[in-house]
């Protein structure tokens, strides 16, 4: 059995979706005879997820390397070392754990025998320990994973700071990309991005979509319990451009129509997000008595959160580069069997994912009377008892996180076989 270094900055028990993809990686790698070795931080605190803990295999090696936090740190350097992270710093706020535990990393690598690397972003500093590894140990191949764009990034793009740091971190990112023996990203359009910036990638890349893991279904009751209310609930978080103004606009729009009545409606709005963001949207809109926040809920109950209502929204943002990605959790949305309403760039990839499992309705972020008259259906569906979902399941199926898994597992053993052969010769 091989082993593989799994460095990913981002693991249990820290929460949030950013986890997911290298916990079921981790949780089912050893079916398919590769041995995980995690290399992550120790989580300072913050955003916390003890159940996710429950996917990793037992035996499993767990290296957490000493975490120098800019962004979770309490006291009274708390916000100027937030600053600095999230501003200043190159490529993010995790630079310093990249740097200070470069010696740790290396004897990591010595002590368990690793046979490939595999790093995985954001934050993007991980991808620079993976370099230095490569350095360090040219005759152990070296995978990236590109959960999110990097300097293509739209939402960082809207930021005066990254648009200060690109040049530089142009250069670090073309670093990663010319020196990775293999390339990941989770979307078609994203590598595409990525090789048209270096074309090398063409001959040593694929795309690796997110997923749903079936296990995380089998306790969830499939029943809605918004009784005499039309139940609409987002999960996830919200930033940039990632917000519900589309959808509030054309909401309040099939409201003063008389389209759906406001004493029938509950949005219910499920992540780590600001209960002030929450409340400005009740304000705005005349919804106080309709919305309720829930806060960062545990990954099971997050999901029983999809079965319980009737539709599901999924938003992505407009602007630039926005079509190239879909946030991880439309994968669970398309598994917990109910409709979406998909407000996301019509051309994009989360679009595509929608149509081709059936799975919901896709409005433009651009076109607000668009999400007005697919509100206006869908509640009409459900007050005259037939709200229509026909899912395409074996499109759905091919999203499982094992098959993914698998898919992965094989571009190890790959890349492991050819860097043997190479030290033959």
């Amino acid at each position: 059995m091989y082993k593989a270094l799994i460095i990913a900055n981002e693991f249990p028990p820290m929460g949030g979706a950013g986890v997911q993809r290298t916990t079921k990686f981790v949780k089912y790698l050893r079916d398919f005879d590769i041995e995980p070795v995690v290399l992550t931080k120790d989580h300072p605190g913050g955003l916390t997820d003890g159940t996710l803990l429950n996917d990793i295999p037992s035996g499993v090696s767990i290296h957490r390397l000493k975490a120098y936090d800019t962004v979770n740190r309490k006291g009274v350097m708390r916000l100027p070392m937030k600053f600095i992270g999230t501003r200043i710093l190159s490529p993010d706020s995790e630079y310093f754990w990249y740097k200070f535990n470069r010696k740790r990393a290396e004897k990591i690598v010595r002590e368990e025998q690793i046979d490939c690397i595999y790093t995985t972003s954001f934050p993007y500093s991980s991808h620079l320990l993976g370099l230095h590894l490569k350095r360090m140990f040219p005759e152990i191949p070296w995978i990236c994973d590109f959960r999110d764009e990097w300097t293509n990034n739209p939402y960082h793009l809207d930021s005066i700071y990254k648009k200060i740091k690109l040049k530089m971190e142009k250069r670090k990112e073309f670093e990663v990309t010319s020196n990775c023996d293999f390339f990941i990203t989770n979307t078609p359009l994203m590598l595409k991005g990525f090789i048209s910036d270096d074309p090398s990638l063409a001959e040593k890349s694929v795309f690796i979509p997110n997923g749903y893991d079936e296990d995380d279904f089998r306790d969830s009751e499939d029943r809605r319990d918004g009784g005499e209310r039309f139940v609409i609930t987002y999960t996830g978080s919200l930033y940039g451009r990632r917000n519900l103004d589309e959808f509030m606009e054309g909401l309040r729009a099939a409201i003063d129509r008389g389209h759906i009545r406001v004493d029938k409606l509950e949005i219910r709005i499920v992540g780590n997000i600001y209960e002030k963001v929450v409340n400005s949207y009740a304000e705005k809109y005349g919804l106080k008595d309709s919305i309720r926040s829930y806060g960062y809920l545990p990954h099971k109950e997050s999901i029983q959160m999809l079965f319980n209502s009737d539709v599901i929204l999924l938003v992505i943002g407009k602007g630039k580069g926005s079509r190239n990605f879909y946030t991880g959790k439309i994968f669970e949305y398309i598994r917990a069997n109910r409709p979406i309403l998909a407000i996301v760039p019509k051309d994009g990839v989360a679009a595509d994912v929608i149509y081709e499992t059936n799975t919901g309705k896709v409005v433009d972020p651009e076109d607000i009377e668009g999400v007005t008259t697919v509100l206006s259906e869908l509640y009409k569906e459900w007050a005259e008892g037939r709200i229509s979902h026909d899912p395409n399941w074996s499109e759905i199926e091919k999203y499982s996180r094992k098959k993914q898994t698998e898919a992965l597992s094989d571009i190890f053993k790959n890349v492991i076989e050819m860097a043997a052969e190479r030290s033959r010769k």
